[in-house]
Protein backbone atom coordinates (compact mmCIF):
# COMPACT_ATOMS: atom_id res chain seq x y z
CA UNK A 1 0.00 0.00 0.00
CA UNK A 2 1.44 3.72 -1.00
CA UNK A 3 0.63 6.60 0.59
CA UNK A 4 0.90 10.41 -0.56
CA UNK A 5 1.52 13.11 1.18
CA UNK A 6 -1.13 15.80 1.08
CA UNK A 7 0.46 19.14 1.01
CA UNK A 8 -0.77 21.30 3.48
CA UNK A 9 -1.90 24.80 3.09
CA UNK A 10 -0.68 27.32 5.27
CA UNK A 11 -3.76 29.45 5.39
CA UNK A 12 -6.99 27.50 5.27
CA UNK A 13 -9.04 28.40 1.99
CA UNK A 14 -12.18 30.84 3.43
CA UNK A 15 -15.50 28.99 1.65
CA UNK A 16 -18.76 30.95 1.39
CA UNK A 17 -22.20 30.07 1.40
CA UNK A 18 -24.58 32.53 0.23
CA UNK A 19 -28.30 31.74 0.05
CA UNK A 20 -30.09 31.49 -3.48
CA UNK A 21 -31.97 34.39 -2.71
CA UNK A 22 -28.82 36.71 -1.05
CA UNK A 23 -26.73 35.53 -4.20
CA UNK A 24 -29.75 36.58 -6.60
CA UNK A 25 -29.52 39.96 -4.72
CA UNK A 26 -25.71 40.44 -5.77
CA UNK A 27 -25.87 39.66 -8.82
CA UNK A 28 -29.46 42.63 -9.08
CA UNK A 29 -31.47 39.81 -9.76
CA UNK A 30 -33.86 40.07 -6.80
CA UNK A 31 -36.85 41.96 -6.16
CA UNK A 32 -39.70 42.69 -3.71
CA UNK A 33 -42.57 44.50 -3.79
CA UNK A 34 -46.46 44.81 -3.33
CA UNK A 35 -49.89 44.67 -4.84
CA UNK A 36 -51.94 47.47 -3.80
CA UNK A 37 -54.76 47.00 -1.39
CA UNK A 38 -56.90 44.14 -2.97
CA UNK A 39 -61.14 44.69 -1.93
CA UNK A 40 -63.72 41.93 -2.14
CA UNK A 41 -66.74 40.76 -1.06
CA UNK A 42 -70.43 40.25 -1.37
CA UNK A 43 -70.31 37.90 -4.47
CA UNK A 44 -66.79 39.23 -6.15
CA UNK A 45 -63.57 37.76 -5.50
CA UNK A 46 -60.36 39.29 -6.07
CA UNK A 47 -56.74 38.18 -6.56
CA UNK A 48 -52.89 39.56 -6.91
CA UNK A 49 -49.85 38.47 -8.33
CA UNK A 50 -46.65 38.58 -10.24
CA UNK A 51 -47.12 37.93 -14.16
CA UNK A 52 -44.57 37.05 -16.44
CA UNK A 53 -45.23 39.26 -19.68
CA UNK A 54 -44.55 36.74 -23.04
CA UNK A 55 -41.92 39.50 -24.03
CA UNK A 56 -39.25 39.50 -20.63
CA UNK A 57 -36.74 36.97 -21.66
CA UNK A 58 -36.86 35.78 -18.21
CA UNK A 59 -37.66 33.29 -15.75
CA UNK A 60 -39.00 34.33 -12.44
CA UNK A 61 -38.54 32.35 -9.29
CA UNK A 62 -41.17 32.53 -6.72
CA UNK A 63 -39.15 32.81 -2.90
CA UNK A 64 -41.97 34.23 -0.71
CA UNK A 65 -45.12 35.81 -0.56
CA UNK A 66 -47.40 37.37 2.07
CA UNK A 67 -50.87 37.83 2.90
CA UNK A 68 -52.15 41.27 4.84
CA UNK A 69 -55.39 40.38 6.30
CA UNK A 70 -56.74 43.87 7.22
CA UNK A 71 -60.81 42.58 8.05
CA UNK A 72 -62.02 41.41 11.06
CA UNK A 73 -62.78 38.00 9.20
CA UNK A 74 -61.11 34.86 7.57
CA UNK A 75 -59.83 35.21 4.22
CA UNK A 76 -59.51 32.34 2.08
CA UNK A 77 -56.39 32.73 -1.02
CA UNK A 78 -55.93 29.60 -3.61
CA UNK A 79 -52.46 29.46 -5.32
CA UNK A 80 -53.03 29.24 -8.88
CA UNK A 81 -50.41 28.84 -11.82
CA UNK A 82 -50.53 30.19 -15.60
CA UNK A 83 -54.26 30.76 -14.68
CA UNK A 84 -56.51 33.55 -17.45
CA UNK A 85 -57.94 35.80 -15.00
CA UNK A 86 -60.42 38.54 -14.97
CA UNK A 87 -61.25 41.79 -13.61
CA UNK A 88 -59.85 45.15 -14.13
CA UNK A 89 -56.20 44.88 -13.45
CA UNK A 90 -54.00 47.28 -12.12
CA UNK A 91 -50.32 47.17 -11.89
CA UNK A 92 -48.17 47.64 -9.25
CA UNK A 93 -45.34 50.62 -9.13
CA UNK A 94 -44.71 49.35 -5.15
CA UNK A 95 -41.35 47.54 -6.10
CA UNK A 96 -37.71 47.11 -5.78
CA UNK A 97 -34.81 45.85 -6.51
CA UNK A 98 -33.34 43.78 -3.81
CA UNK A 99 -29.65 45.12 -4.09
CA UNK A 100 -29.79 48.71 -3.95
CA UNK A 101 -26.17 49.28 -3.87
CA UNK A 102 -26.63 48.83 -7.71
CA UNK A 103 -26.95 52.48 -9.20
CA UNK A 104 -28.99 53.05 -11.27
CA UNK A 105 -31.35 50.06 -9.31
CA UNK A 106 -32.16 47.20 -11.86
CA UNK A 107 -36.10 46.98 -12.56
CA UNK A 108 -37.67 44.00 -13.01
CA UNK A 109 -39.16 42.47 -16.21
CA UNK A 110 -42.23 40.84 -14.20
CA UNK A 111 -45.44 42.57 -13.46
CA UNK A 112 -47.28 43.02 -10.01
CA UNK A 113 -51.03 42.86 -10.92
CA UNK A 114 -53.90 42.51 -8.91
CA UNK A 115 -58.01 43.02 -9.74
CA UNK A 116 -60.60 44.30 -6.93
CA UNK A 117 -64.29 43.32 -7.61
CA UNK A 118 -63.76 40.17 -10.03
CA UNK A 119 -67.13 38.04 -10.63
CA UNK A 120 -65.06 35.27 -12.31
CA UNK A 121 -62.98 32.37 -10.77
CA UNK A 122 -59.17 31.53 -12.93
CA UNK A 123 -60.07 29.51 -15.79
CA UNK A 124 -57.75 27.48 -17.31
CA UNK A 125 -53.77 27.09 -15.15
CA UNK A 126 -53.46 25.32 -12.42
CA UNK A 127 -55.09 25.23 -8.55
CA UNK A 128 -52.04 24.22 -6.27
CA UNK A 129 -52.67 25.20 -3.11
CA UNK A 130 -55.48 26.77 -0.29
CA UNK A 131 -54.42 28.87 2.39
CA UNK A 132 -56.03 30.63 5.38
CA UNK A 133 -55.71 34.17 6.69
CA UNK A 134 -57.12 34.80 9.88
CA UNK A 135 -58.51 38.12 10.86
CA UNK A 136 -55.66 41.32 11.38
CA UNK A 137 -53.14 39.08 10.38
CA UNK A 138 -50.65 38.43 7.75
CA UNK A 139 -49.53 35.19 6.69
CA UNK A 140 -45.65 34.21 5.69
CA UNK A 141 -44.54 31.62 3.00
CA UNK A 142 -40.97 32.21 2.31
CA UNK A 143 -38.01 29.75 1.45
CA UNK A 144 -39.48 28.98 -1.89
CA UNK A 145 -35.93 28.81 -3.45
CA UNK A 146 -37.06 29.10 -6.68
CA UNK A 147 -39.10 25.98 -6.29
CA UNK A 148 -41.68 27.72 -8.70
CA UNK A 149 -40.20 28.53 -12.24
CA UNK A 150 -42.39 30.91 -13.78
CA UNK A 151 -41.58 31.17 -17.77
CA UNK A 152 -42.55 34.02 -19.94
CA UNK A 153 -46.64 34.72 -20.54
CA UNK A 154 -47.33 32.37 -17.43
CA UNK A 155 -47.89 33.91 -13.88
CA UNK A 156 -48.14 32.76 -9.84
CA UNK A 157 -51.37 34.09 -8.72
CA UNK A 158 -53.30 34.22 -5.31
CA UNK A 159 -57.11 34.29 -5.69
CA UNK A 160 -59.28 35.74 -2.63
CA UNK A 161 -62.68 33.80 -2.24
CA UNK A 162 -65.56 35.92 -1.26
CA UNK A 163 -65.57 36.14 2.11
CA UNK A 164 -69.65 36.85 2.25
CA UNK A 165 -71.70 39.84 2.51
CA UNK A 166 -68.94 41.72 4.05
CA UNK A 167 -66.19 43.87 1.91
CA UNK A 168 -62.91 43.05 2.77
CA UNK A 169 -59.54 44.63 2.23
CA UNK A 170 -55.90 42.41 1.59
CA UNK A 171 -52.52 43.08 0.43
CA UNK A 172 -50.16 40.70 -1.17
CA UNK A 173 -46.22 41.17 -1.10
CA UNK A 174 -43.34 39.16 -3.31
CA UNK A 175 -40.35 38.69 -3.40
CA UNK A 176 -38.64 36.84 -6.34
CA UNK A 177 -35.46 36.74 -8.62
CA UNK A 178 -35.25 37.02 -12.45
CA UNK A 179 -33.24 35.08 -14.94
CA UNK A 180 -32.23 36.00 -18.48
CA UNK A 181 -33.31 33.09 -20.59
Amino acid sequence: MKFESIKKEKDPQNVIVLSEAVYHSSLGEYFLGQTDKITFGGEYNGWGGLINPTDSRVNMFLNAYTISNFSNESLTAEGWLSSTLSGKVKSSLDYAAGNQAIIPPPMPKVKIQSANFVSKTPTSGTYTFVRRIEPSETLTKHDFQGMYIIPPGSSFTLFFLSPGKSQVQTRVAFGWWEERI
